[in-house]
C-alpha cells in the first residue's frame, strides 16, 4: 500500500488545523476543547514512536508489529466496495446476498475460527460470551476449550504472546534483599552488554559511519576502559524474534551496503531493524572496540548467557561490573554466579536524571537462599521472560512470596530443573505450578479451576467475564511449560540440543511463532451453534441463534447480525460518551 508525501502533508496540515481551532475555541468550552486537544496530543504521540510511513508498502499493524497475511486486501477496500455495487445493480433486494468472499480481507482475520471449513470473522470477547451461552448445562465439559480464537490468558494475539513485564521481578527482588545501594569498587573490570549498548548513543543522519563508530569507541574508553563487550548475533531464526518483531513496532529494516567513509541516508531505528546491517555494524564496531584494547566476544544468537558467561569468567581473578539493562541478565547472575569468586556488580546503563540500583550477586544470593537462587530461572521463565507468556493479572512479587512456602511450587520447579524430565513430567508439573499460582487446590486440574473461577466471577461480578482473567486451559498450559522448560535449558548452557519445534514452537516461513494450543475453540457441534443460516427474519425456532438465547452476530450467513428481527439494535446518544465534568 504505497503512501504518497502528499498523504504524510496533508496529516501534517490536519494537526496544526486542529491545535488552531483548539486555541480559538478555549474559552468557549473550556472541558470539551481540553479533552479533544488530550486525545490529539495522545494520537500525534503514538504516530511520533510508531511513524506508518518509513515502511514502504509493508502492511502491518502499528501498536504490535504484527505484518499482515498474504490474503489481507484491506487496503483495496474502495475497489472491492465497487465492485459489490456494481453486482447489486439491477438486482432485487430480495435476491440479493452478501457473499464472504467478496469482503475485504483485515488483520482480523488471523483471530478467524473456523467452521465447517469457512473462516468466519468473530470478536473473541463476542465469541467467547456466545460459547459460554450456548454451553449451558455443559459448561464444565466446555470450559476444556478456550472458547476463544487463542489463549487470552497467554496471548495478546493468535501470534503474539502476553508481554513480559520483566522489571517487576527485578523490583521483587529488590525488595527481598538487605542491601542498599553497593559501593563498586575503583579497580573492577566491565563487562558490557552490547546489545543495550547499540542502543544507547544516538545517532545523527547525515554523519559518516566512521564518525558514528568514534563515538561508540570514544563512549566505552572514557567510562569503561579496557572492557569485556559482548554482542548478540543473527544467524537464522530464534525464539526471540517475536520480540524482536515486536520491539521494532512493526517497522521492517532496509538492507544497506555501507562502508566506512559513507554516510547514514535513513533512521537509525530502520538501519538496525534490519539484522543484516546490524550483525555489519557490530562486526565493524568490534574491530575498532579491540584497537582499543577491549576485548569482543561475539554470540550467534542471543548474548544473555554468554554475557554472564564472561563476567562470571572474568570474577574468578578480578572484581567485575556487568553494565546491562535487561532484568534476564540479573536472573542469570543470580543463578550461574560463584559464591567462591571475587564480587560481582550488576548496574544498568547509566541514564539522565534517573537513579540506578547497584546489585553486589553475592548479597543477593545470601539475602534470597540457596534454593530460591537454584530456582529463580524456573519463576522467572513461568511468569514470563521475552521467550514466555506473561500470565494475565499475575504478578511476579506476590508468587516470588508465595514460592518460599509453597510446596506445589517447589515440587514443580524440581522437575523443571530435572535434565532427565520427560515432557509428560514438564506437563504435569507446569500444570500443577499454575494451579497454584492461580489459588487452587492441590487436587484440582486447571480445567477445573477454570470453571471455578468461572462461576465465581459470574456469581459476584457486575459486568461481563472477561476470559483473560481465567486460568488457561490444560491443553494451552501444556505448550506454555514446554516453552519455559525450553527457555530454563537454554538459559542453562548455551549448546542445548533440545529442538525448539518439539517444545511449544512452530516453524513458518517467516520464523518461529508459539503454539497456541492443540485444541479447537470449542467443540465442533458447539461452533454450529455460533451463526445462523436464516434466509427469513430469525423469529422462528429454526434460528439456531433465537433457538439458543443469543442474537445474530455479523458470523451469521444471511443476516449478518443486522438484517433481522433477532438482531441488536444499539441506540446510543453520541454525547452520551462524554460524562459532565463537575
Amino acid at each position: 500500500m504505497p503512501v504518497c508525501a502528499e498523504v504524510h502533508h496533508s496529516l501534517q496540515e490536519l494537526s496544526g488545523t486542529i491545535r488552531r481551532t483548539g486555541e480559538q475555541n478555549e474559552d468557549m468550552a473550556p472541558s470539551r476543547v481540553s479533552r479533544d486537544w488530550q486525545d490529539t496530543n495522545t494520537i500525534k504521540k503514538f504516530l511520533e514512536e510508531r511513524d506508518p510511513f518509513e515502511c514502504g508498502q509493508a502492511l502491518y499493524n502499528i501498536a504490535n508489529g504484527v505484518h499482515a497475511q498474504a490474503s489481507v486486501n484491506v487496503e483495496k477496500a474502495k475497489t472491492i466496495g465497487e465492485t459489490i455495487i456494481e453486482k447489486m445493480i439491477g438486482v432485487k433486494v430480495s435476491d440479493y446476498s452478501f457473499k464472504r468472499k467478496d469482503q475485504a480481507v483485515t488483520l482480523a482475520s488471523k483471530a478467524a475460527v473456523k467452521v465447517d471449513g469457512e473462516s468466519i470473522q468473530v470478536d473473541p470477547m463476542l465469541l467467547f460470551q456466545r460459547l459460554t451461552l450456548a454451553a449451558k448445562s455443559d459448561l464444565e465439559n466446555a470450559l476444556k476449550y478456550e472458547l476463544c480464537t487463542f489463549p487470552p490468558a497467554l496471548f495478546e494475539t493468535p501470534e503474539l504472546l502476553n508481554e513480559a513485564q520483566k522489571s517487576t521481578l527485578a523490583d521483587a527482588l529488590w525488595a527481598c534483599t538487605n542491601q542498599n545501594e553497593s559501593l563498586v569498587p575503583e579497580s573492577v573490570r566491565h563487562v558490557v552488554d552490547g546489545g543495550a549498548l547499540l542502543y544507547r548513543i544516538p545517532w545523527a543522519r547525515g554523519s559518516s559511519f566512521s564518525s558514528i563508530i568514534k563515538t561508540y569507541t570514544d563512549y566505552v574508553s572514557k567510562r569503561y576502559g579496557e572492557a569485556f563487550i559482548v554482542f548478540d548475533g543473527y544467524e537464522g531464526i530464534s525464539t526471540k524474534d517475536m520480540t524482536h518483531r515486536r520491539r521494532s513496532k512493526g517497522k521492517k529494516g532496509l538492507t544497506v551496503s555501507f562502508t566506512l567513509d559513507m554516510c547514514l541516508s535513513v533512521s537509525k531505528d530502520i538501519f538496525l531493524n534490519d539484522p543484516t546491517n546490524k550483525q555489519n555494524f557490530i562486526c565493524l564496531l568490534g574491530i575498532k572496540l579491540r584497537e582499543q584494547n577491549c576485548q569482543v566476544f561475539h554470540s550467534r544468537s542471543d548474548a544473555d548467557l554468554l554475557i554472564v558467561q564472561k563476567t562470571v569468567e572474568s570474577a574468578e581473578s578480578v572484581d567485575t561490573v556487568l553494565v546491562g539493562d535487561d532484568t534476564d541478565l540479573l536472573v542469570l547472575l543470580i543463578y550461574h554466579v560463584n559464591l567462591d569468586n571475587h564480587d560481582i556488580f550488576f548496574i544498568p546503563e547509566p541514564k539522565k536524571n534517573s537513579k540506578c540500583r547497584t546489585w553486589n550477586i553475592k548479597q543477593v544470593k545470601a539475602d534470597l537462599g540457596s534454593f530460591t537462587c537454584k530456582h529463580i530461572l524456573f519463576l522467572h521463565a513461568l511468569l514470563g521472560c521475552d521467550t514466555t507468556s506473561r500470565l494475565y493479572g499475575i504478578g511476579k512479587g506476590p508468587v516470588l512470596k508465595k514460592f518460599k512456602g509453597n510446596s506445589c511450587l517447589q515440587q514443580a520447579a524440581n522437575i523443571f530443573d530435572s535434565t532427565l524430565s520427560t515432557s509428560a513430567n514438564i506437563e504435569s508439573a507446569g500444570e500443577q505450578a499454575l494451579v497454584a499460582i492461580y489459588n487452587g487446590k492441590r487436587d484440582d486440574s486447571l480445567d477445573a479451576l477454570r470453571h471455578k473461577k468461572y462461576c465465581e466471577k459470574v456469581a459476584t461480578s457486575s459486568t461481563h467475564v472477561e476470559p483473560k482473567s481465567l486460568p488457561p486451559t490444560s491443553a494451552a498450559a501444556k505448550y506454555h511449560s514446554y516453552r519455559v522448560f525450553y527457555q530454563i535449558c537454554q538459559w542453562k548452557k548455551s549448546d542445548s540440543d533440545l529442538l525448539p519445534e518439539l517444545w511449544g514452537w512452530t516453524e513458518t516461513e517467516t520464523g518461529l511463532y508459539p503454539t497456541l494450543t492443540d485444541l479447537p475453540p470449542a467443540p465442533e457441534d458447539m461452533l454450529k451453534i455460533i451463526k445462523c443460516t436464516c434466509t427469513g427474519d430469525c423469529t422462528s425456532a429454526r434460528c439456531s441463534c433465537k433457538k439458543n438465547g443469543m442474537k445474530c452476530s455479523p458470523a451469521c450467513n444471511h443476516c449478518r447480525g443486522s438484517a433481522c428481527l433477532n438482531a441488536s439494535i444499539i441506540l446510543e446518544d453520541e454525547e452520551a460518551s462524554y460524562e459532565e465534568e463537575p
